[in-house]
């Protein structure tokens, strides 16, 4: 669990270091709550994703529909968050969907490598 937390912390390192970069070379506005986005989603990914790790060692016989599950609820917790910051904000609601969508993205992509890279080496072993 521990290595699951590193690993999203890196991510969310890494994409903080992208927006941060992409904006100082202005390939790209800043949203003005690029910190909330970045947070959320990291808070959201972590949360869910120790949840799966704890379901998969002690039922993973449920643990499909557990991440199907935990989809839709990331899915839904974040159509509701990015509606009050365009709310909010629609003014800055391109840029800030835009990196929602990029990091969400990334962070789900890294929990389904971290996820698979783990249970394939269980099973090896």
């Amino acid at each position: 669990m521990i290595r699951y937390l590193l690993v999203m912390l890196a991510v969310l390192a890494v994409q903080t270091g992208l927006v941060w970069f992409g904006n100082v070379q202005s390939w790209w506005p800043l949203p003005h709550q690029w910190v909330q986005v970045l947070v959320f989603l990291f808070l959201a990914t972590l949360i869910i994703g120790l949840n799966l790790v704890r379901i998969r060692e002690k039922q993973p016989q449920v643990f499909a529909q557990f991440y199907l599950l935990s989809i839709a609820v990331k899915l839904v917790a974040g159509l509701a968050f990015i509606f009050f910051l365009i709310w909010d904000n629609p003014l800055q609601a391109t840029p800030t969907v835009a990196l929602f969508l990029v990091a969400y993205i990334f962070f789900t992509s890294a929990e389904v490598v971290y996820l698979v890279r783990t249970s394939t080496g269980r099973q090896d072993g």
